[in-house]
């Protein structure tokens, strides 16, 4: 007789199976994470805990032997600080548009401030 751990954790186990037949039968590979397999995206595709391939000797073993045998995805390595020079240009561009903007806002809130004063006192005032 299984206790309610034991019986969540056949569960568990019956996931991450269902979980490596799915990516055996579409021919992908494990998603990777610095050369090593990404063990937290596995255990939320299969919907449990990443701590349990360190707790559970069987689970650990079993990812092991099917990243040994279905291999790793390749990292793709995102150069997004490389920015080109069109996109630098676009940035400058519109970071003097934002500067513009910020000027202007501060113009009118002073004349609307202004304008509020002579509405509240009726009374205009000079500039």
């Amino acid at each position: 007789m299984l206790n309610r751990y034991q019986k969540i954790s056949e569960e568990n186990y019956k996931k991450l199976l269902a979980y490596i037949g799915h990516i055996r039968s579409a021919g992908l590979a494990f998603p990777s994470h610095n050369g090593k397999v990404n063990k937290t995206a596995v255990a939320v595709a299969c919907g449990f805990n990443r701590e349990t391939f360190d707790q559970n000797e069987r689970f650990r073993d079993c990812l092991a032997a099917a990243v040994t045998e279905l291999g790793l995805q390749i990292e793709e390595q995102v150069a997004s600080d490389k920015l080109n020079s069109a996109d630098k240009a676009q940035i400058a561009r519109l970071e003097q548009q934002v500067a513009a903007l910020r000027s202007e806002n501060l113009e009118l809130r002073r004349k609307v401030k202004r304008y509020e004063h002579m509405v509240s006192t009726g009374r205009r005032v000079i500039p």
